[in-house]
């Protein structure tokens, strides 16, 4: 393993004996200064390290034989919050900016934008009117979105109901962002989900779904720019009869039979009732500003659901809620309200749906479940007919640990699911396709990190040297080692093909330790010291 110290070797030519000597030669001079917190960011070819005291964040971009260059770019003044797409091409960082601002050179809040999708980092600026600690991102890769959410700040005087929409698409400018103010019946936004293209009386429209503490607000993305502006529409959650406060707890969307316009719905839960909320989207009465209006419908679903989704059966369009205190899932027709109770073998409490990577029977869906609970468990729910009991074919599979997460594997193991036990000493491989599931055991506490490509898992203890690879398609652990400790780990595409492991070690100046991803091997891997040290 090669140690290589940036400020010197790539700055003042640090002789060749130095930078092939062991990791373990590092100098104590390289734990000084240590920062408080190790802000980093993997996008597609790019590990961002954020360091705010300095302004700017430094994009450690893999090169051949595990060579790191580095490129410190500018952010905002006073870092509130960074998110990255969800493809891993753009990380996007917003700052509150100078206040207050006592000349010209001060800063206003704004949003930066760092694009990793290639070789390269660039990094755009959009400046904003008033400084917001949250963020969404549009999947789809038009639309980032600002808000207060939980995040306060320090002006005297604050509007919790803005939220500031970022065209992604174009330059920053004048009419980019726009600033929209919500109404609202005493609640402020808390989740924004983007949906996907809906067919609707008006035409094909994509929505803002905003989640406040106590109502839901939907905004039309295609129109965000007309002047004066179209109304969003916000959805009361309680009548005025009821002195509850519902707050919503998770939306999910769908879109109906692609050749209707009148049935796309939005269905929500709360975190304090047992009534699922959907919202179907029809036409809009005459006069209205908007073409098209939600109509409610409420089904009561015994208990409070602890997740939803809409599923696909051999009956049509359901709502499937599960109801962990009964250990029941409940089937919601979103025509009708009609309910059918489905008996659990275990209080499943998330659900996902899995069909495109298991072969499920035509035109239904196939369902994940699991819980991160003290019973544990996961199966597998067929939303189809078998022998005349229909929705009842669940599959328990031998997994009794508590699970925490489960993380979908990209293409070409797809049909994969790594499951992360509450324990944190076990992980289990799922194959969908087989619906068996692979036990690998730690010696400690881990975390894991599956690779962009869907060939590896890459298993570390965080804040400890313990690091290891595992091939998806053998299952095979391979040992590595670092000489110091490790904070975060990322897979990223290396200049000139390839791929490489970074693992950062946040004591010090921030180092990394840089592994060939494809051929991993602590022979060949490079070690970096002090790289918040460069540039300066």
């Amino acid at each position: 393993m090669r140690r290589v110290s940036l400020v010197t070797a790539l700055r003042t030519g640090l002789p060749a004996l130095l930078a092939l000597a062991a990791c373990h030669s590092r100098s104590d001079v390289w734990d000084t200064g240590a920062p408080s917190s190790l802000v980093a960011v993997g996008l597609s070819s790019a590990v961002v390290v954020l360091d705010d005291p300095m302004h700017r964040a430094m994009a450690l971009l893999p090169q051949p034989d595990q060579r790191l260059d580095v490129t410190p770019l500018p952010i905002g003044h006073q870092m509130l919050a960074a998110t990255a797409s969800p493809d891993g091409a753009r990380l996007f960082v917003l700052s509150a900016g100078d206040a207050p601002r006592r000349s010209a050179q001060d800063e206003y809040p704004s949003m930066t934008v760092l694009d990793g999708a290639t070789a390269t980092v660039r990094a755009t600026r959009y400046e904003m009117a008033e400084p917001l600690g949250s963020l969404a991102i549009d999947p789809q890769g038009h639309w980032a979105a600002a808000f207060a959410g939980a995040q306060a700040t320090t002006d005297f005087v604050q509007n919790p109901n803005e939220i500031v929409l970022f065209d992604l698409t174009r330059e920053p400018g004048p009419s980019n962002p726009i600033s929209r103010t919500i109404r609202s019946f005493g609640g402020t936004p808390q989740r924004l989900t983007f949906t996907p293209t809906l067919h609707l009386p008006g035409g094909p429209r994509r929505l803002l779904v905003i989640e406040s503490d106590r109502d839901v607000t939907l905004l039309d993305l295609d129109h965000a720019e007309d002047v004066p502006p179209r109304p969003e529409i916000t959805v009361r959650l309680t009548n005025g009869s009821d002195t509850r406060t519902l707050a919503p707890a998770g939306v999910v969307v769908d879109d109906g039979d692609p050749t209707r316009t009148d049935d796309a719905r939005v269905a929500v839960r709360t975190s304090s009732d047992s009534n699922v909320i959907t919202l179907q989207l029809g036409p809009s009465a005459s006069g209205s500003p908007n073409d098209f209006q939600p109509v409610v419908n409420l089904t009561d679903v015994g208990a409070i659901p602890s997740d939803i989704a809409f599923v696909r059966t051999d009956g049509g369009l359901r709502v499937a809620a599960l109801v962990p205190s009964t250990s029941s899932a409940v089937l919601v027709d979103p025509d009708t309200s009609i309910t059918e109770v489905v008996d659990l073998p275990a209080p499943y409490a998330s659900l996902s749906l899995v069909t495109g990577a298991t072969g499920g029977t035509s035109g239904t869906d196939v369902a994940l479940l699991w819980s991160g609970g003290p019973a544990g468990g996961v199966a597998f729910w067929t939303l189809g007919v078998t022998a005349g009991q229909p929705y009842r074919s669940v599959e328990v599979l031998g997994i009794t640990d508590s699970i925490e997460r489960v993380i979908a594997v990209p293409a070409p193991n797809e049909q994969l699911r790594v499951l992360e036990s509450g324990s944190s000493s076990a992980f289990y491989v799922l194959d969908l396709g087989t619906r068996t599931a692979a036990p690998l055991e730690t010696t400690g506490g881990a975390s894991l990190a599956v690779s962009p490509d869907g060939q590896r898992v890459w298993v570390f203890g965080p804040h400890t040297s313990d690091l290891a690879a595992m091939s998806l398609a053998t299952l095979h652990p391979v040992p590595l080692y670092v000489d110091r400790p490790v904070d975060a780990v990322f897979d990223v595409a290396a200049a000139g093909g390839g791929r490489a492991l970074v693992a950062l070690h946040g004591s010090g100046n921030v180092g990394a330790t840089v592994f060939d991803a494809l051929a991993p091997d602590t022979a060949t891997a490079r070690c970096y010291s002090g790289l918040l040290l460069e540039g300066l």
